[in-house]
């Protein structure tokens, strides 16, 4: 019995992802138009034009990316682009594979194998780090995936057109979907419904889109500050420290541990306080000017909730978990209250 349920989950989780990936072009339809409606609805209140307003939004979008990797290109190679495309290319291939062996050289350096019993333990798990990190820093596996990926392209183009759509007719499209909901769920439950998912569509996509800008910000401040300070692979560590800035309370500090290793071993001590001073400094600069300009109180939850979730999550579900806490606790926040009311 437990054998035919595993094998019912897994033909239902294979029959799931291929029909994913079939309407992987509406999916990214629905993830963009989702994300960029809001900026539409900004536009369109100034410009009394949706298709303008559509228009610049999109250019606006794809500037902004294309100019952040630009940006970080300029970081890694010192000075602008120069010498054609395959160059530059050829620089930043070598740059990933330099920190790949650097990070494989300091763990043979700093983590040597001991002459007991667990040796073969110690290989492993060594082994097991290196390979981790390896699949992750490595160009190659960035190559391999851009590759395999290389026909969403299409459906990315598709997904676009498709969003172009969904903003331009949303409401079309909402009213669709609102009577589907009466049928399916009747008037009244879909009163609630709607009003739930409302307050949990503001907590998220405020949360979700804030943060994901504040780590962009992040990310090139603090890759700006340690090329200025001469850190080895700074954009890497950069970019890493924007992505663990997610993470209340705990992810500024994890960011700033292998820029104050790199630094140590590379520098010494001082060098190791001053990259920290630097990154304590677009931290200070982030929590107290960009951070609540850009996301705010989303959630309105008290500190300390913010910190038991990060906790709890993290716990739980590891670094996922913890990226993820505070947009999860916000909706389970709006899920008691709901419950509380209805009891009342």
């Amino acid at each position: 019995m437990n054998n035919f349920l595993i094998e019912l989950a897994a033909l239902f989780m294979k029959i799931l992802g291929t029909a994913a990936k079939a309407l992987s072009p509406l999916i990214i339809g629905l993830i963009l138009a989702y994300l960029l409606n809001p900026a539409v609805s900004w536009f369109e209140k100034r410009l009394k034009s949706r298709g303008l307003s559509i228009f610049i939004t999109f250019l606006l979008a794809a500037g902004a990316v294309l100019g952040l990797i630009y940006g970080f290109i300029v970081l890694i190679l010192g000075a602008l682009p120069s010498g054609g495309l395959q160059g530059t290319f050829e620089t930043v291939r070598n740059y990933f594979e330099d920190a790949v062996s650097a990070v494989n050289d300091f763990m043979a350096k700093h983590l040597p194998l001991g002459s007991t019993s667990d040796a073969a333990v110690t290989e492993a798990a060594l082994k097991k780090i290196q390979g981790w990190i390896s699949s992750r820093l490595s160009l190659s596996s960035v190559l391999n995936t851009l590759s395999a990926i290389s026909g969403g392209l299409v459906s990315f183009f598709i997904g676009s057109i498709a969003a172009v759509y969904l903003i331009k007719d949303k409401e079309f499209f909402t009213g669709l979907w609102e009577k589907l909901m009466v049928l399916v769920l009747g008037q009244r439950t879909h009163g609630i419904v709607s009003e739930t998912a409302g307050e949990i569509n503001t907590v998220v996509t405020t949360f979700i889109k804030g943060a994901l800008v504040d780590s962009l910000i992040v990310a090139f401040l603090s890759s700006l500050v340690l090329t200025l300070l001469h850190v080895k692979f700074a954009v890497i560590i950069g970019i890493m420290g924007g992505l663990l800035n997610i993470i209340p309370y705990f992810g500024p500090f994890f960011g700033m541990i292998p820029a104050f290793l790199v630094a140590f071993f590379s520098g010494g001590p001082v060098h190791g306080i001053l990259v920290v001073l630097g990154l304590m400094a677009v931290q200070q600069l982030d929590s107290n000017y960009i951070y609540p300009k850009i996301v705010g109180s989303t959630t309105g939850l008290h500190p300390l909730f913010v910190l038991l979730s990060v906790s709890f999550f993290g716990f739980f579900f590891g670094i996922l978990g913890m990226l993820l806490a505070v947009p999860a606790a916000g909706i389970i926040q709006i899920l008691v209250k709901l419950w509380a009311y209805s009891r009342q």
